[in-house]
């Protein structure tokens, strides 16, 4: 169908008359089709053909177009709605007067008094470590100073200092023996005056010295009082302001359980929605459980009534060979009845009772093949019925013994399968661990050889580093020993003593020196030798690698 669309009337008079008095007709019919001998100028027909108007066309747009301008309105109204939240937002983030730049703000004067504790807190780390490492280090130099007055070198010079010192106190004495002596030949009253005023001026400077004592304690427990009186007034404000910030804590926690108290009842709320959605869909797999089980209620109903039927079949056939049976027996009373009725009127004469006794005789021997042959009939169903029974059971045996078979030559291949691989692999971790095992000694043989050398070269190393050891603390005794000296010289004291040790322990030094010499390796480059069993060093060349500074007598 072909859809013409026309503008809207106007009230301007149209150009062709014609076209303007066929124009109020065609508006006013614009929604029927025109007569069939009716034809356009492009030859349309007018059946096939609607005339529509532009507000029309335009209306049936918009109701095309209406789903999906109603969706971008929604999407438009949200994207508006989340561009006025996100600048409600960025506004208020800022506003002082709100309970969350309250919080925001005590929170950062909290860091920032924190930031201010913890750097007063590294400065007293830092000073305090510095007066440990001072103490670390005065003791350490204490300690050193005294593991060195324990060697025995320096003891032996210690004794000869004393020996310097005994003596020049022997000589102290003799000269006090010989002013005693000048003393009791002067008068007794100078003597006296003399000692009086020695004692006086002692006196006095005890007393000086008892005084600065004093005076120390004082000043010492008026800054013990000052530091206590300031680490209480810091244990009071720490304690004030651990309080505060107790109580502070103590609301937030009170606002955090209110809002945990809201969350969980809204937790509660969802989960009852959703414990309702849950029984909804449970009670339509339920219902759906109920339909089902009807369904197949249904069908065990017709398969029941199926087997009524077949029961019923069962039992009509069974019914019918009964009432065949009962018409055999009521034929054979019959006979026997007409049988005895005949010898009834027999009994009278003999023949008459032989004829009885024959009747009686086939009777009963009709009776006995009756019985023999239902039992017959009988045996041969359940034999029958066995043997149904045997060849379904040895059928079922034969298949079950071919799946075992199946089975078992399926295990078995599936078995020699893994072996296989399980060959393989042992014998490529065989062929791995030989190739490590092969790496493994050569590194081995590696390692030992450069352990060799290390043992060398740290031998020649800790030689130097004796030297050098050895040449320090001969600097430091020479420079102590000279220190030492020169002070007693300058004091009168006699040093002899002391040259004497002091240079021992210089011919010690140089014998050391000289041992360390001899037991030096060679430097030009060469390996030295290695030395078979039979082929072995004499004592004299073993010695001296030792470091052996005596001689073995030649025989």
């Amino acid at each position: 169908m072909v859809i013409k669309t026309l503008p809207i009337p106007s009230t301007k008079p149209p150009v062709n008359s014609q076209l303007g008095s066929r124009r109020p007709l065609l508006h006013s019919q614009s929604l029927s089709c025109p007569p069939d001998h009716r034809r356009l100028p492009d030859a349309t027909n007018l059946r096939d053909t609607c005339i529509i108007t532009k507000n029309d066309l335009n209306r049936i747009y918009e109701n095309l177009n209406r789903r999906q301008r109603d969706k971008d309105a929604v999407r438009q109204e949200m994207e508006e709605k989340k561009q006025m939240l996100e600048r409600s937002a960025q506004i208020t983030k800022d506003w002082p007067n709100t309970f969350a730049g309250e919080q925001e703000r005590k929170l950062q004067r909290r860091k920032i008094r924190e930031k201010e504790e913890e750097d007063r807190k590294q400065l007293l780390d830092l000073e305090e470590e510095r007066l440990a490492a001072e103490r670390r280090r005065e003791y350490l130099d204490k300690a050193k100073q005294t593991r060195y007055y324990e060697t025995d070198r320096v003891r032996t010079f210690h004794s000869s200092l004393i020996l310097t010192e005994v003596l020049k106190e022997r000589e102290a004495q003799i000269e006090m023996k010989k002013r005693m002596e000048q003393m009791r030949q002067t008068s007794d009253n100078d003597e006296l005056k003399r000692f009086q005023e020695a004692q006086n001026e002692f006196d006095k400077t005890e007393r000086e010295k008892l005084e600065k004592r004093a005076k120390e304690r004082v000043d010492l427990a008026e800054y013990h009082q000052t530091q206590i009186r300031r680490r209480k007034t810091h244990y009071l404000q720490e304690k004030q302001r651990n309080q505060q910030e107790g109580d502070e804590y103590r609301r937030l926690a009170d606002k955090s359980l209110l809002d945990f108290i809201e969350s969980m009842r809204v937790k509660k709320l969802r989960q009852k929605e959703t414990k309702n959605m849950y029984d909804k869909s449970m009670e339509q797999k339920r219902k759906v459980k109920q339909i089902e089980q009807q369904m197949d209620e249904e069908e065990e109903e017709d398969l029941r009534a199926y087997a009524q039927q077949k029961i019923k079949i069962a039992r009509l056939r069974r019914e019918k060979e009964i009432e065949l049976e009962q018409q055999k027996q009521n034929t054979r009373d019959e006979t026997i009845g007409y049988l005895g009725s005949l010898l009834k009127r027999a009994e009278a004469d003999n023949e008459t009772q032989i004829y009885r006794a024959q009747a009686e005789k086939e009777a009963k021997t009709y009776r006995e093949e009756q019985e023999k042959y239902e039992k017959q009939q009988q045996m041969l169903e359940s034999i029958e019925k066995h043997r149904l029974q045997t060849l379904k059971r040895r059928e079922f045996e034969q298949g079950m013994e071919e799946r075992e078979d199946t089975e078992l030559r399926r295990r078995k291949a599936q078995t020699d399968h893994l072996f296989r691989l399980y060959q393989q692999e042992k014998e490529r971790e065989r062929a791995q661990n030989v190739q490590l095992l092969s790496k493994f000694q050569t590194k081995q043989a590696k390692d030992r050889k450069d352990h060799q050398r290390n043992l060398k070269e740290n031998e020649v190393h800790e030689i130097e580093l004796d030297k050098q050891m050895n040449e320090i603390e001969r600097q430091q005794y020479q420079e102590y020993t000279g220190r030492v000296m020169s002070y007693l010289e300058e004091n009168g004291r006699d040093i002899h003593p002391m040259k004497r040790t002091v240079a021992e322990e210089f011919k010690r030094f140089d014998d050391f020196s000289q041992g360390y010499k001899k037991t030096e390796t060679p430097r030009n480059g060469q390996e030295e030798k290695k030395t078979d069993n039979h082929d072995r060093p004499s004592l004299n060349e073993t010695k001296k690698r030792l470091g052996f500074q005596w001689e073995i007598p030649q025989k």
